[in-house]
């Protein structure tokens, strides 16, 4: 069942899914930069800034894993999505905001 929700995800999705998705083992990425993630982020988040994306990537090796990326409003978070794409991610998904994920994480 899990693999098939990945299957079906592309472009941004709604913090629910993100949250089930990060519940069930996905990687947390914040392309946000070193300032802006020392200001406050999602727990076991890797800061990974939407510049260094590329060259970043060593601490993610299995190409294969579901990986959320967020930033500030979503949009670098979707750049970052295209990135990992274009490097062969097949389950890079833009989470948003990490106001967005923060309102709809689980208590």
């Amino acid at each position: 069942m899990f693999q098939s929700l990945l299957a079906k995800l592309s472009g941004s999705q709604d913090g629910h899914t993100c949250w089930q998705l990060i519940k069930q083992g996905a990687k947390v990425i914040d392309v946000r930069s070193p300032e802006e993630f020392s200001s406050g982020h999602l727990p076991g988040a890797i800061n990974i800034p939407l510049a260094n994306l590329e060259s970043g990537l060593t601490q993610v090796t299995d190409k294969q894993a579901s990986i959320v990326l967020y930033c500030g409003a979503g949009i670098r978070a979707q750049k970052g999505c295209d990135i990992l794409k274009a490097q062969g991610f097949s389950c890079a998904i833009n989470g948003g905001s990490l106001k967005d994920l923060l309102c709809c994480q689980p208590a």
